[in-house]
């Protein structure tokens, strides 16, 4: 597994690859493919679909090298041209997901923990406790979370991904983060 980038990294094979080195794109694609992977299943379920969609899209990266823009944040960037380009394709199959665009839409939460390295029974509980918990959130609030805790973006970056405004993004936090801890609450007694 390559360990994640830093953002200077990234912001330097993001130059390397406006300057036309294929090899910076190749890079960037293998140190986020991952994340893009996750994200995408979150967003529709067909393994097959996302793994096209994110391959369509560095093509497209590939193909408009010349004309890419700065990027300040590669991995967040990314994640918004995956769900736009998601977005797209589902509209192109005639799939009705309008609701994608709305706080109606299906977002799932996983936690890819590997059991088998989890030696106490008490930690599987946690686990297992902290999923039904997060089933109580809206789907809004899973993809919220699913951003700020597992992707560690900002509240900047969640903007851009989930089309609110800052504030929102607070807003929408505060919320999920008291419903989190009533629910939590309520399954410890």
């Amino acid at each position: 597994m390559k360990a994640r980038l830093t953002s200077e990294e990234s912001r330097k094979l993001w130059q390397d690859y406006q300057s036309g080195d294929m090899y910076a794109l190749a890079n960037i694609m293998q140190s986020y493919y991952s994340d893009l992977f996750h994200w995408g299943l979150r967003l529709h379920g067909e393994r097959e679909f996302i793994k096209d969609c994110i391959q369509d899209m560095f093509v497209q990266l590939w193909k408009a090298q010349d004309s890419a823009n700065s990027v300040e944040n590669v991995r967040s960037y990314l994640l918004v041209m995956l769900k736009t380009r998601i977005l797209r394709e589902l509209s192109k199959k005639h799939v009705t997901h309008q609701s994608i665009l709305t706080d109606e839409y299906s977002f799932s939460v996983e936690f890819a923990a590997d059991l088998r390295l989890i030696e106490e029974e008490h930690e599987i509980y946690q686990i297992r406790k902290l999923e039904g918990v997060l089933n109580h959130l809206s789907d809004r609030q899973k993809e919220l979370i699913y951003l700020r805790f597992y992707q560690s973006l900002s509240f900047e970056q969640i903007a851009e991904v989930m089309y609110l405004s800052r504030q929102s993004v607070y807003n929408l936090l505060q919320k999920s983060l008291g419903s989190l801890r009533k629910h939590y609450d309520i399954q410890s007694r």
